[in-house]
């Protein structure tokens, strides 16, 4: 059996727990794997709901938030599988979706991570596999966000969204071949935990996104794929938080994490690899 380390990390999130790490523990359950739950300082239940899982989980209490790379860092320095899986905690997992990550990236040394799509409880696909956060796209973001809520806008939003639409891979996600993408979200990364020595762990100078999308860029500058694997899926509930106010706390911390990448890399250029987004 493979050995495989899930890092998840909580805060104020005890309406996920449970949906979450049961559906972990059954997915596992065939597999030598660990589960290792970092929480960031919660003040809410889900400390108390963590604590209900004994020793079915690695849990790891911290005194208050340390953001997402920090957090996620801890957890992985404390991994000891083969391969590792990062979830957030408003995911849903299944067996079918372990093992064809796992099995994929067991027999593809090019590959350095991959991820599979990510859906709705309702079966709706998300834009989980994006090309990087160009500075264009994530202004395009907010503009469609707030010009949608206008009827008179209409036109506006609806030219802004087809070039914002570029960004995406929504073919690709509705066939069954592992595509090539410039980064996936880090809500599913599933890699090879001696990757971290060459590679390093997630950038802790940024405290809430896009330590994902430097995540696979730092991957891709190493000569490695970032996969997506459409033909499984999980369940994301995506409760994104810098979305609920634009001027709050979390969102500002967003957009100086953005800065932050934008600065480390001055001269974001496509892989070369990536031309054209390659099925294989």
């Amino acid at each position: 059996m493979l050995s495989l380390s899930v890092v998840i990390i909580t805060w104020n999130a005890e309406r996920d727990v449970k949906p979450c790490l049961d559906s972990v523990v059954e997915a596992t359950g065939h597999l030598a794997a660990e589960i290792i739950v970092i929480d960031n300082g919660s003040n809410d239940n889900t400390r108390s709901l963590l604590q209900s899982y004994g020793e079915r989980i690695n849990l790891i209490l911290l005194e208050k938030n340390y953001g997402v790379a920090a957090a996620r860092n801890i957890g992985m320095r404390k991994a000891t599988g083969a391969f590792v899986l990062i979830l957030d905690i408003d995911t849903v997992v299944n067996k079918e979706a372990i093992d064809g990550m796992l099995d994929y990236l067991s027999n593809r040394p090019e590959c350095g991570l991959c991820a599979c799509k990510l859906q709705s409880e309702a079966g709706e696909v998300q834009d989980s596999c994006r090309r990087l956060p160009y500075p264009a796209h994530k202004i395009r973001n907010l503009i469609t966000g707030k010009t949608g809520k206008f009827a008179f806008l209409s036109s506006l939003h609806n030219k802004i969204k087809e070039q914002n639409e570029k960004q995406f891979y929504h073919e690709e996600l509705q066939a069954n071949e592992p595509f090539e993408v410039e980064y996936v979200i880090g809500a599913c990364q599933m890699f090879r935990s001696m990757l971290l020595s060459e590679v390093g762990y997630l950038d802790e100078k940024i405290f809430y996104g896009p330590e994902d999308a430097d995540f696979c860029l730092r991957i891709c500058q190493h000569g490695y794929k970032i996969v997506c694997l459409p033909a499984y899926h999980i369940v994301h509930h995506y409760n994104r938080i810098s979305n609920r106010r634009v001027f709050s706390k979390m969102s500002y911390l967003h957009a100086k994490g953005l800065l932050y990448f934008y600065f480390k890399h001055s001269s974001i250029a496509q892989p070369k690899h990536l031309q054209s987004h390659r099925q294989f």
